[in-house]
């Protein structure tokens, strides 16, 4: 593990100044490079408490736990345990027979159709037992077959953690704290939001362990707190071969390809995009007074985690906070080295600007079928991502065009007085939209 080295004084200026105007109470800032790794903190790790925050203060990282689910997954099948193409029923029988053809790859993937749980229930009542969670959503029809269109949905990484626990012969919770112990993986817990709090309150250490989220049956869909050292480690895993070989880190960094021939731009856990001609992944979760957004570019080797204790409300400043710190560290790693350039199909983008910073109701025939599937069946959680947030952008222009004879991914700037963001669109040949996810 190489020494943690402190940051430029320009950058932690700005990181300070950036923590201030997000009005952030306590984050901390890791990033990684080949031989290198930086540790930045700010602030209290729970407002008001006059407790700085740490390396081995607690932070609840919400969906970017996917990870641990989706690593766990992948460490499964690489070990001859379960087979990425089999459906799930083969190995969970108790599923809804409506849902039991879904591959375990479409569930990493989100590509499965299967409908979210959270649309259907309140987050304190979702149950905590295999059997009762099984019973409560058994009726609930997909929104479409395997491959027809990309919807996030919670209850894919549910079924893998119902899944982990069933071939692991343990709690979720006990087999990916033996899967940290395998890999040398120290300052993860498999952990409610609740618990990061009350570790910290209690200055339980980097060892702790939630006794509680031990014992859960429905769990993966996010319930994993690091701390700062924890985070660094887990992204040199990401970016070496100590968890994953390289067959399976591939499959994790993959976008799967739907029916229409065009991809989505999500891997397992991660989605998965580029940058010129390099690979990029990232993913952001919020839940509970949590955000968190991860950001690896394997093939410069360097990768950032931004932990905070500000929920919801806040993925988008923290995106950026990633961003902006790991291009301060390793220049060249992210869209923020990118300069704006002439737009070719101003149409298109006037279409894209309208329809995804949209203050009425979404036009159809902007849309192509993977996205028309999505907002006809998508529901109040999961539907076609809208940016308006009551403030117009200074800039929205190209940074990036991609062509392929399926598709075109165009990226834009987006740019605020307070931050800068990037919108990834994908668009068929005859320019309906059919993917949108900003970074």
């Amino acid at each position: 593990m190489p020494d943690i080295e402190s940051l430029p004084d320009d950058l932690a200026e700005r990181l300070q100044l950036k923590a201030n105007t997000f009005g952030i109470p306590g984050l901390a800032v890791v990033l990684v490079s080949t031989g290198r790794q930086a540790i930045w903190v700010h602030g209290e790790d729970a407002p008001g408490s006059g407790r700085p925050v740490t390396a081995q203060t607690w932070f609840s990282v919400a969906s970017v736990g996917k990870q641990a689910t989706a690593v766990a997954v992948l460490d499964l099948a690489q070990r001859g345990l379960v087979d990425l193409a089999a459906p799930i029923g083969r190995y969970l029988t108790d599923v809804p027979s409506s849902w039991s053809d879904r591959s375990v790859l479409s569930l990493l993937r989100h590509t499965s159709g299967l409908p979210e749980y959270l649309s259907h229930t309140e987050a304190h009542d979702v149950p905590e037992r295999r059997e009762a969670f099984m019973r409560a959503f058994a009726g609930l029809q997909p929104a479409w077959n395997e491959g027809d269109a990309w919807m996030y949905s919670n209850t894919n990484y549910i079924l893998l953690g119902f899944l982990i626990a069933q071939l692991s012969g343990a709690s979720y919770g006990v087999a990916l704290h033996r899967f940290f112990e395998r890999v040398g993986c120290k300052g993860l817990a498999v952990s409610s939001p609740t618990w990061a709090r009350a570790a910290n309150a209690a200055g339980a250490g980097e060892t702790a362990l939630d006794q509680a989220s031990l014992l859960r049956q429905v769990i993966g869909d996010g319930d994993v707190s690091f701390t700062a050292d924890g985070a660094a480690a887990w992204l040199g895993l990401m970016l070496g071969d100590a968890a994953l070989d390289a067959q399976h880190r591939d499959v994790m960094f993959a976008a799967a390809t739907l029916k229409t021939g065009r991809p989505s731009p999500y891997g397992c856990a991660w989605f998965v995009d580029r940058l010129g001609d390099m690979p990029i992944c990232h993913h952001a979760g919020h839940y509970d007074g949590w955000t968190a957004m991860a950001y690896v570019a394997p093939a410069m080797g360097c990768a950032a985690m931004v932990m905070c204790n500000l929920a919801p409300g806040n993925t988008r400043a923290v995106r950026y906070l990633a961003q902006m710190a790991l291009e301060g560290f390793a220049p060249g790693s992210t869209p923020l080295s990118l300069d704006l350039q002439p737009d070719d199909a101003p149409v298109l983008t006037a279409r894209a600007r309208a329809q995804l910073l949209r203050r009425g109701e979404l036009d159809p025939s902007f849309f192509a079928e993977e996205l028309t599937r999505v907002a006809e069946r998508g529901g109040a959680v999961r539907n076609v991502i809208n940016l308006w947030s009551g403030q117009e952008p200074q800039v929205f222009g190209l940074v990036e065009s991609h062509g392929y004879p399926t598709h075109l991914l165009r990226r834009y700037r987006v740019s605020y007085p307070e931050r800068v963001e990037h919108l990834l669109v994908g668009t068929t040949p005859t320019g309906q939209i059919y993917w949108a996810w900003p970074l």
